[in-house]
């Protein structure tokens, strides 16, 4: 009887190792903290995953070559989602289970974040600053789940602020994606021009995923509007931008965040004409070789030397997304778990962006949005230039 006692408690310590092993954290050791995320690395947006992903890989490369944090390395485990919920969603549960990831970090797209939400909170793993500007990553209020950047909705509102209060424009229309990242653009839009007492024009939806918008743009036409503000994406973008142009309507337009990459000038260029005099929603100003800010420049350099091409505003957002997280990792302490990650980052109030200059980061104990302030740029001469100051719809 002692003896099966005595191989019983051998077979469970040799399944589960030692004591002290067993009571660690997943996704922590003693050298390095797992860190997973899902991007699009293959479809619609992997313009945008592909710069996310290496956004993330130069910030992780700068912390393990600094020592780690608290003497932990950064090993990332970063998936294709594809752009596609389902996809999204077997990758999630492979990190879960077969990587033991820590936490999730800049989960790329709306629909494919929202998909994986659940799953991972039900898990109680913290999910931090996806790169989707989506509400509902932070409402309704959830312990494990934060928001990132300025959402959809504020960045609407500014676009559609700065062309009525800047260019005196009182007749707005809009051409939006057919999904949750549409819908909150949309509301944004009409949201802000009922502060000036306005309505919507005319708006026309496609389905994502379309790469015809000469039936949109038409419509749009006819009922004249002073500017279009475009709920899209970068391909869909310089799609509406080529139907203006094809059919001689000159009409100002202004997007999100989604249309800040420097493809929207190229891919026009390509297409034979000038994407100058584009507006967009910025939370950074674009990240140049020659911008006034060094810490931006020594990004550009590193990124360049380090993968051999030149960042776009991906890289940004990645970087950015593990900055915040080696912030509150540090917050955290040296027994570092979820729930004191959870509780570091509720103690963030306007902690700064120090390389880039874009928004800070507040989350507290009821609300986990983020970044709220969004600044507009322009496009002149193929660059991205900035044409206002940073807004705040919070304060």
């Amino acid at each position: 009887m002692k003896k099966l006692v005595f191989l019983s408690i051998l077979s469970v310590i040799m399944i589960f190792g030692p004591s002290t092993d067993s009571r660690a954290e997943v996704g922590v050791t003693k050298n390095e903290i797992v860190i997973g995320s899902h991007v699009d690395l293959s479809g619609p947006i992997a313009s945008w995953g592909i710069y996310m992903k290496t956004g993330m890989e130069l910030k992780a490369r700068e912390i393990n070559e600094a020592g780690g944090i608290y003497g932990r390395k950064i090993r990332l485990v970063i998936e294709d989602n594809g752009y596609d919920p389902k996809k999204a969603i077997m990758v999630t549960n492979k990190m879960i289970n077969r990587d033991k990831v820590f936490c999730f970090l800049c989960i790329l797209g709306a629909p494919t974040s929202l998909a994986t939400k659940q799953i991972i909170s039900m898990a109680k793993i913290p999910q931090m600053y996806p790169a989707s500007g989506t509400t509902k990553s932070f409402l309704p209020y959830d312990r494990y789940s934060f928001g990132g950047d300025t959402p959809y909705y504020d960045q609407a509102r500014a676009v559609v602020k700065f062309f009525v209060e800047h260019k005196k424009y009182t007749k707005i229309g809009l051409m939006y994606q057919d999904d949750e990242f549409g819908e909150l653009v949309k509301k944004g839009v009409e949201d802000q021009l009922a502060t000036a007492n306005l309505k919507l024009l005319g708006a026309e939806s496609y389905k994502r995923g379309a790469t015809e918008f000469s039936s949109q743009i038409t419509k749009l036409r006819k009922v004249d509007p002073q500017a279009v503000v475009l709920g899209t994406v970068m391909r869909e973008t310089v799609g509406a931008l080529k139907e203006a142009k094809e059919i001689g309507w000159k009409v100002d337009m202004g997007g999100m965040v989604t249309s800040q990459s420097k493809f929207v000038p190229e891919l026009c260029e390509k297409a034979g004409f000038s994407a100058d005099g584009y507006y967009c929603a910025a939370l950074t100003p674009y990240i140049y070789p020659d911008s006034p800010l060094k810490s931006v420049r020594g990004v550009w350099e590193r990124h360049v030397n380090w993968f051999g091409k030149e960042p776009d505003m991906g890289v940004t957002v990645g970087y950015r997304a593990l900055l915040f997280f080696e912030e509150a990792a540090k917050r955290a302490g040296r027994d570092l778990t979820r729930e004191k990650l959870i509780d570091a980052l509720e103690t963030f109030k306007e902690v700064p962006d120090p390389v880039f200059g874009g928004a800070p980061v507040t989350y507290t104990p009821t609300d986990h949005q983020g970044g709220s302030t969004v600044c507009i740029e322009q496009i002149k001469g193929g660059r991205f230039v900035k044409v206002s100051d940073f807004i705040d719809f919070r304060k």
